[in-house]
């Protein structure tokens, strides 16, 4: 009880001494509001006053007072890229060649005198880039005209059907690889290689093995 006692003096104490006494002064008069924060929509506003001293100085202490404020002003809304669209279909398989990809400025629409998205909306890169095989000295067309070749769709250059779908240039144009499942990847990058797409393969008919198989 005692404890409690010389706590609550401690604080009737010091309640006296800060509001009470002319001494220490006290809370001048309240200074101009400030400018709303934003120019349009909810902001807010303050205004400060500060400690005074008998003598006319005043402390280091500050009280601010913040009120909301609006601005009757619809706001700009800035505008947002939206997502990459895919890369387009690389139209060599040798050579090189772009593809490219798009994007809209639409995550939102810049309105009300928003700004525009910063940055490109296209993006590109090469494609393709493999060396094409050169047509073998001697080679004449007649030679194509066999149920067992394919014909390169340049019109210029055949190779044995067999080689149609192996992950590897025949055709001087590449062509003996368009359109191929196991060789979808050789347009966009031209470092994959047979050994390493292989690895992958019998990597996954492992794992489909473990899970399903087995």
């Amino acid at each position: 009880m005692i404890g409690w006692l010389e706590y609550y003096s401690v604080i009737v104490l010091l309640l006296v001494d800060v509001t009470a006494s002319d001494s220490l002064g006290g809370w001048g008069q309240w200074g101009p509001w400030s400018s709303c924060s934003v120019t349009c929509g909810f902001g807010s506003i303050k205004r400060n006053k500060q400690w005074e001293y008998p003598d006319g100085r005043t402390a280091n202490y500050t009280l601010t007072k913040i009120v909301e404020c609006f601005i009757n002003t619809t706001c700009p809304t800035h505008g947002g890229w939206g997502m990459w669209t895919g890369w387009t279909r690389c139209p060599v398989m040798c050579g090189g060649a772009n593809v490219t990809r798009t994007r809209l400025c639409n995550v939102p629409v810049p309105s009300n005198g928003g700004r525009f998205c910063n940055g490109s909306s296209t993006d590109s890169m090469i494609c393709g880039n493999s060396t094409c095989p050169e047509i073998p000295p001697g080679f004449e067309m007649m030679s194509c005209f066999n149920a067992s070749m394919f014909v390169c769709e340049s019109g210029e250059h055949c190779v044995p059907k067999s080689m149609r779908c192996d992950i590897k240039l025949n055709c001087h144009d590449g062509t003996d690889e368009k359109d191929c499942i196991i060789s979808l990847g050789m347009g966009i990058n031209s470092s994959i290689q047979k050994s390493k797409f292989l690895a992958v393969i019998f990597t996954l008919l492992t794992i489909w093995e473990k899970l399903f198989v087995t």
